[in-house]
């Protein structure tokens, strides 16, 4: 299963690369709270720290996302970035779901569980043996 797909390897990373970006990075970095409410969070009175920490996030994710389109012109580095998505998929699979366990987010932060394991053995289907 592992590199199943690896010849199209840099048509994933441009598709994730844009989806990310189109979806988390540019959001987050331009209208976080309105980001936020659709997600259903419940934004907080007090919006300067979570304003600044979702602008912080959204620059991350913008830049994760511009790195997977720039890395298909340089494909030594292709295997470092997959390993360097599957950790971050993983690790945001284990927050969301500590957030579960501790019913401390909106449904739809639990229901991204599924989609974080997909995307994650998704990943390893294009990963460039």
């Amino acid at each position: 299963m592992i590199g199943i797909l690896q010849s199209y390897s840099d048509v994933f990373l441009y598709v994730i690369g844009v989806a990310i970006l189109a979806i988390y990075g540019i959001p987050l970095t331009l209208v976080p709270l309105s980001w936020a409410r659709v997600f259903r969070w419940e934004v907080p009175q007090s919006v300067n720290l979570a304003v600044f920490l979702g602008r912080s996030l959204g620059i991350f994710i913008s830049l994760i996302a511009i790195f997977a389109i720039k890395v298909t012109s340089t494909p030594a580095a292709k295997p470092f970035f997959f390993d360097l998505m599957l950790w971050l998929i993983a690790a945001m699979t284990i927050l969301h779901a500590y957030g579960a366990i501790r019913k401390t987010q909106p449904i739809t932060e639990t229901v991204e569980i599924g989609l974080w394991v997909v995307l994650f053995i998704i990943t390893l289907c294009f990963y460039p043996l």
